[in-house]
């Protein structure tokens, strides 16, 4: 917000700060500025002392634009840019990537004969190197009769963002004397370039120097350490740090968020309450760091922290509050959340309204998401993916093939994602035909490569067919190696096809794989048991007792209020068991007076 004196006093205070001080003093003044420039605004011809005031006050003030339009409207009065303003200009059309400007600029400082002066050439290369012309930075940078390293840093961010990190390297090598600023243009430039270990050695070389990194240069490697999960190299730069230093709230979030993406997000949270101001930037972090790590609890309580707040969330904030909740899965607190985000008013764009649609699928509400998908104004590939993998985990496969059709006859080219969506929808459906076709058409019509998760819903379809071997031949000719996943599905059609021998087959490949998976052995014991081969099952049994393979226990788990219970069989644990085994008891006892299996009860107590 621009500072100013509130309209009905400015005038009085004005007229008063007058006889005190001079009006070019006011102008630079943040607080009296506003009041000052209407006074200047009055002057006929103002002198070049007061236009200088003026630009300077405008420069200092970050008002860049109105820098401009203030320069001409003194043009257009007759008077004229100090010579030691000029710079100012052109810095403005930096910032404001004015390009035509700023060679209006270039051209009256030549006229003017002012392109003798450090400032002028340093403001020239920055203007050039921020608006890409590389080639006239390059130009006056070999004009400057003295190369100091600030137009050196403009060089090299200039190489950056234009991706020639060889130029940008070669600059900064040839340099005698480096600033902080210099370690973190080239930096800056590496990791721009997706270059991150040589950034991260760049650091390394950085303090091997004895150069000083500032909280930029922190900012950076935290950003690095996040986007390769270097949480060492993170850790060492989180000790270079001093506690006055997070008091920045960038570099804080930079820290927090870091440990976020390396999944340490016990640390992310102990960075998060030591911090003295949250924006909303941290708050999203957070949440969504939770949502991330498989924490949804964690994060929708976050969230209701933050709704206490003067904080308003926004579209990262919910997107993250959503996932929590999506992967909870609850049908009434996904409709409370579903209620709140739409409450916000906030635009359906394709990240918040696909976000929105994928809660309503894991939570059941397929009308509500139908709604969103319906209301949403641009609709981009991840868009009608989440509609149509809503479709197709919801049991709406004939649906979900026809808003395929849809999007395709819209012009959207389908991807990756696209597919395992429909193939999903098959397989629920057991749309076995249609499922190949699909499969089919993804590699030869839109050129989809098949990934592991493509190969497993073809299995998955084949085998609930009961065309096992067909699933078989299908996993021995994939383009890709088969997971245990894959593996794992065909075993379990076997024995409820009984198909011994190719249960032999599956078991193999998944032990091959992890052989100290128990479920295998236990799951071929069964199929032995089945079909009476009991030579085999005991052989199965001496098999894991010799390479000493513990079966895995089974639980069930309810949640309520928030907490996740879990109980074994027959457990007797939990610090209600005995008013749970009651309840149970008596559920049986009712199951029983119609005519239901008291064993099928007792499995699950």
């Amino acid at each position: 917000m621009e500072p100013c004196l509130p309209s009905s006093h400015a005038s009085h205070d004005l007229a008063r700060l007058l006889k005190t001080r001079p009006l070019h003093a006011l102008l630079a003044d943040a607080y009296t500025y506003r009041a000052a420039r209407h006074l200047f605004d009055a002057v006929p011809r103002p002198t070049t002392a007061l236009c200088g005031a003026l630009l300077s006050a405008l420069s200092k003030l970050s008002l860049h634009r109105d820098l401009l339009e203030a320069v001409s409207s003194l043009h257009r009065r007759g008077a004229g840019v100090p010579p030691g303003c000029v710079p100012l200009v052109v810095k403005a059309c930096a910032l404001l990537a004015a390009p035509c400007q700023g060679m209006q600029a270039h051209s009256h400082a030549l006229v003017r004969g002012l392109l003798g002066d450090a400032f002028m050439h340093t403001a020239l290369v920055d203007f050039y190197a921020k608006n890409g012309d590389m080639e006239s930075a390059e130009r006056v940078f070999k004009e400057m009769p003295v190369k100091d390293p600030i137009p050196m840093n403009c060089l090299i961010t200039g190489y950056s963002k234009s991706g020639d990190m060889e130029k940008a390297r070669r600059l900064f090598d040839s340099m005698a004397t480096r600033t902080p600023a210099s370690w973190n243009s080239m930096i800056a430039c590496y990791a721009h370039g997706g270059e991150f270990r040589e950034a991260l050695t760049l650091f390394d070389r950085m303090l091997s120097d004895g150069a000083r990194p500032n909280v930029i240069t922190i900012t950076t490697v935290f950003s690095i350490c996040a986007k390769t999960g270097d949480i060492e190299t993170g850790k060492r730069a989180r000790a270079l740090i001093a506690d006055e230093d997070l008091q920045n709230v960038i570099l804080h979030t930079a820290l927090m968020e870091m440990y976020v993406k390396c999944r340490a997000i016990d640390e992310a949270r102990q960075e998060f309450d030591r911090m003295l101001q949250r924006d909303v930037v941290a708050w999203s972090s957070m949440i969504a760091g939770y949502a991330q790590n498989g924490r949804p609890h964690e994060s929708l309580e976050l969230f209701e922290r933050m709704k206490a707040t003067d904080c308003k969330p926004n579209e990262v904030t919910l997107v993250g509050v959503l996932s929590a909740c999506a992967q909870l899965g609850s049908d009434e607190l996904g409709e409370r959340i579903g209620n709140y985000v739409e409450s916000q008013r906030l635009p359906l764009t394709s990240y918040l309204g696909s976000a929105l649609i994928d809660m309503y699928a894991r939570c059941g509400h397929v009308s509500r998401a139908r709604d969103v998908f319906g209301r949403m104004e641009q609709k981009v590939v991840i868009t009608w993916n989440s509609m149509i993998r809503c479709l197709a985990l919801n049991s709406f496969a004939e649906d979900a093939v026809a808003l395929y059709d849809k999007m395709v006859a819209d012009g959207v080219q389908p991807n990756e994602i696209t597919f395992v969506a429909l193939l999903t929808a098959c397989t629920h459906a057991g749309l076995v035909d249609q499922g190949m076709a699909f499969f089919e058409e993804m590699k030869r019509k839109h050129h989809v490569c098949p990934q592991v998760e493509h190969c497993a819903c073809i299995v998955d379809l084949l085998c609930k067919a009961g065309r096992l071997w067909e699933a078989y031949n299908f996993i021995c000719d994939m383009e890709v190696t088969p997971n245990t996943v894959i593996w794992s599905t065909l075993l379990s059609a076997c024995r409820e096809h009984a198909d011994v021998d190719l249960a032999k087959l599956a078991a193999g490949k998944i032990l091959s794989l992890e052989p100290e998976s128990s479920s295998v052995y236990i799951l071929l014991s069964n199929i032995y048991a089945d079909a009476g081969l009991w030579g085999d099952v005991r052989e199965i049994r001496d098999l894991m007792r010799s390479k000493n393979v513990q079966k895995v226990s089974a639980y069930s788990w309810i949640e309520l209020d928030g907490q996740v219970h879990r109980f074994l069989v027959q457990d007797t644990k939990h610090r209600r068991s005995d008013e749970i085994y009651d309840v149970v008891d008596g559920l049986s006892l009712q199951l029983d007076r119609f005519g239901h299996d008291f064993d099928l009860v007792a499995e699950f107590c």
